[in-house]
């Protein structure tokens, strides 16, 4: 555990102890790979999901390796020994259409079980030069907290409406309140997460936050009856806080589901976001399983 620690990123240590750290993963195996008697890489294991959502039906342990894992011939033996570790139903784990993950596909042979998300991804040069503006009277503005009551009550709404779940407690609802939207607001703000709402006929219509996910800013989108303009706006404004809150983020990562690329794609593609491709979940089972 002090290995693996010790090859997390120093702003990740700050905010997590080495005790905290080991209470994460204390359900957690690994795989891990040695090179000169210096750890190579690793990867985490799971066990399979409970339940009779989509998920669960995935048989096999999650896999995922460490994020900075660029060896294509390490990480293929590092899931290959995974398979074998776990037993017959094998590993899953999701990665994007690139060169190396195609790589490591091709030499486990593992399996496609579908695909997750699309990816889309702009580069800070395409990020649009100028913030778009709304054709609609529709208002964009960043969000900090605490919220004023006011902008409280719209978000309350918005959620609702959306039928966004809250799981902050024991169980999920989509009827919200406002102490659990200020304390989402609270935390996200204190996470360093930029948020923006796109807001018409007053009503929020739209929420936009980013985040940073190794060295990728995540942006996220939740809309409900917004307009195209309004969308691009939103996220063009979004893009254009990143330089100066995270001045080394060179890409902004949007990972779209089915439901939401008919709305959402062209209002990329206007903020200088390309197709990469998508994610997909694979399997991989142990040569000479037998057939479950």
């Amino acid at each position: 555990m002090d290995e693996l620690y010790a090859t997390t990123e120093a702003s990740f240590r700050d905010e997590v102890s080495r005790q905290e750290f080991s209470e994460r993963y204390s359900e957690t195996r690994f795989v891990v790979a040695r090179r000169d008697a210096k750890l190579a890489g690793w990867l985490s294991l799971r066990p399979p999901i409970e339940g009779d959502d989509e998920r669960a039906a995935d048989r096999g342990w999650h896999a995922m390796p460490s994020h900075d894992l660029q060896n294509a011939e390490i990480l293929a033996q590092l899931f290959r020994l995974a398979a074998v570790e776990v037993g017959s139903e094998g590993i899953i784990w999701h990665s994007r259409t690139t060169p190396l993950n195609q790589q490591v596909v091709e030499m486990t042979g593992a399996t496609a079980l579908r695909d997750l998300f699309r990816t889309w991804q702009a580069p800070s040069e395409r990020w649009p030069a100028a913030i778009a503006k709304p054709k609609d009277d529709a208002v964009v503005y960043a969000v900090h907290a605490p919220l004023p009551e006011d902008l409280l009550a719209k978000f309350v709404d918005f959620l609702t409406r959306a039928g966004i779940s809250d799981c902050s407690g024991e169980t999920c609802t989509t009827t919200w309140d406002a102490d659990a939207v200020a304390q989402r607001i609270a935390d996200w703000d204190e996470g360093g997460l930029l948020m923006q709402w796109l807001e018409h006929h007053d009503l929020v219509v739209a929420e936009a936050y980013a985040f940073v996910w190794n060295d990728e800013m995540m942006i996220h989108i939740t809309e409900h009856q917004a307009s195209s303009p309004g969308l691009i706006a939103l996220v063009a404004t979004l893009l254009q806080r990143i330089p100066a809150a995270y001045p080394d983020i060179r890409v902004a990562t949007v990972e779209l589901q089915e439901d939401e690329r008919a709305g959402l794609e062209p209002v990329l593609t206007s903020c200088g976001f390309e197709d990469k491709g998508p994610r997909t979940l694979f399997h991989l089972r142990p040569e000479g399983a037998p057939v479950l």
